[in-house]
C-alpha cells in the first residue's frame, strides 16, 4: 500500500502532493498504477506565478521508475494552468494519455485501456469526431 497522502508548502512556494486524498484522475491514475504493481504514487510539484498580470499555475508530476520493469522508465509531466487543483487534474489526465501509449499492449484488456492512445492533436483522430454544429439537420 502507498504511503499516506502528503501535502505540505516548501519554503521556495512549491506545493508537494502525492494527491492520494484527491478523487478524479489524480485517484484513477494511482489505482491504474497500482495495478500494474507500482509501490510509489506519483508526486505532483505545483507553484503558482504571475505571467503578464495573469495568475497561472505549473504542475510537474512524476511517476517513479517501476520497481521491477527495468524497461519501464518514469514518467514526467508538466501541465500549465490557472488554478492548482484543476492543473493536477489535468496534469494526471496527461498522465493516463502517456502511461497508455508507453504500454498499449498492457492496458488493453484494463478499464484504463478506454482512454485514447492517440495524440487528440493528430488531424486524422480529429476527424473522427463530429461535433454536434457541424451535424445535417433536415428542417422539412
Amino acid at each position: 500500500m502507498a504511503a499516506p497522502s502528503n501535502v505540505f508548502w516548501d519554503p521556495a512556494g512549491h506545493l508537494h502532493t502525492n494527491a492520494l486524498h484527491w478523487e478524479g484522475f489524480p485517484h484513477l491514475l494511482w489505482e491504474t498504477l497500482s495495478s500494474f504493481c507500482y509501490t510509489e504514487p506519483p508526486q505532483y510539484d505545483a507553484v503558482e506565478y504571475q505571467e503578464e498580470g495573469v495568475r497561472r499555475c505549473r504542475v510537474r508530476m512524476t511517476i517513479p521508475q517501476h520497481p521491477f520493469r527495468s524497461q519501464w522508465q518514469p514518467i514526467e509531466v508538466d501541465v500549465v494552468g490557472y488554478r492548482i487543483v484543476d492543473t493536477i487534474e489535468a496534469a494526471a489526465l496527461e498522465a493516463i494519455y502517456v502511461f497508455c501509449n508507453q504500454h498499449p499492449m498492457e492496458v488493453a484488456g484494463q478499464p484504463i485501456g478506454l482512454f485514447p492512445t492517440t495524440d487528440p492533436n493528430d488531424p486524422e483522430w480529429n476527424l473522427r469526431a463530429v461535433p454536434e454544429s457541424r451535424s445535417v439537420v433536415d428542417s422539412t
